[in-house]
């Protein structure tokens, strides 16, 4: 695909002139809107969304343009048909867990690494653009931050989380080779890489040699020390989230279930804030994906009517 052929396939998608294209390109990077959204688990996270028409055209690209990028299995992250739970389960048959986070992920993957990823894609066949086309591309999928003068991947474009996922490949593939030679299991989920096993004394110096390896192949990367966790089983056990029980079973923890209960208890009588419901509808769908047994539960206790009431779903 030429840059062109780009421009005409964008321009039927948005069913505008190659002239508003041009322009929509030339101004990509500026057209993302600021929001902040609570974490599950505190405080707040900045999230910039693309404006409509530029959403529209990374969803295209996605879906016509990255297809082929490799994405490891190990990688459970922005995935279809696999989420926290099935990421939580890889590590239950483990003693020992080593977490470790890295900071800012989307905004240390630059413009600069995402142009080189993308001319080494399309010399490996998987990218099907000219190369010619290829700073249009990342134009496209990068944000200019004012403060810092930079282009990066954006916390909440829709093209994001593949290109993270794909330009992580050579990393978890090493890894995660590494890892099974050594009876260890290797899991990535965003910007959280989790490292487990039944043996002792063997996570320390895994950890030395997956600094070597970032070093190696995602450079721009930088290891957050202070959310490093390396844990055993003595000490509870947390994997994106969830907690792995000593019985071998994955669970959201007392705590936040008793949580769950005594909010939608006040929804339901009308007595939860309103400024907690999207909270509290998010903790519920995020309960129904990693505890199918007790979001179950939660439906036999409070009726699935004000479960859908919460949740916002429509009856037929």
């Amino acid at each position: 695909m030429t840059r062109n052929d780009l421009i005409f396939a964008l321009a039927k998608l948005l069913r505008a002139s190659h002239e508003d294209i041009q322009k929509l390109i030339l101004t990509a990077p500026y057209q993302y809107k600021h929001y902040k959204i609570k974490k599950r688990t505190g405080g707040y996270r900045d999230i910039y969304h693309p404006t409509a028409s530029l959403k529209a055209v990374q969803r295209w690209l996605v879906s016509n343009c990255f297809l082929h990028l490799m994405i490891h299995p190990s990688v459970f992250s922005y995935r279809e048909g696999v989420g926290i739970r099935q990421h939580a389960s890889q590590h239950l048959h483990s003693n020992f867990l080593l977490r470790i986070d890295f900071k800012d992920f989307f905004p240390s993957i630059d413009q600069s690494w995402v142009l080189d990823f993308f001319y080494q894609e399309v010399n490996a066949g998987r990218l099907p653009i000219q190369l010619e086309t290829v700073p249009t591309l990342a134009r496209l999928v990068c944000r200019f931050a004012k403060e810092e003068k930079t282009m990066a991947l954006s916390i909440g474009a829709p093209s994001s989380p593949l290109l993270s996922n794909a330009m992580l490949f050579a990393l978890d593939q090493d890894m995660d080779e590494y890892c099974r030679a050594h009876d260890c299991v290797y899991t990535r989920y965003a910007d959280d890489i989790y490292i487990s096993t039944k043996h002792p004394n063997i996570l320390s110096g895994i950890r030395d040699l997956l600094t070597s390896k970032i070093l190696e192949f995602t450079p721009k990367l930088v290891i957050n020390d202070k959310k490093t966790i390396n844990v055993s089983k003595k000490i509870k056990r947390v994997v994106t989230g969830l907690i792995l029980t000593p019985d071998r079973q994955v669970s959201l923890g007392r705590n936040l279930k008793r949580s769950i209960k005594t909010k939608i208890y006040l929804f339901t009588h009308g007595q939860l804030p309103v400024d907690e419901v999207e909270h509290l509808r998010g903790l519920v769908a995020y309960a129904s994906d990693a505890e199918a047994v007790f979001y179950d539960a939660l439906i036999h206790k409070f009726g699935s009517a004000s479960i859908d009431r919460l949740l916002n779903r429509k009856k037929n």
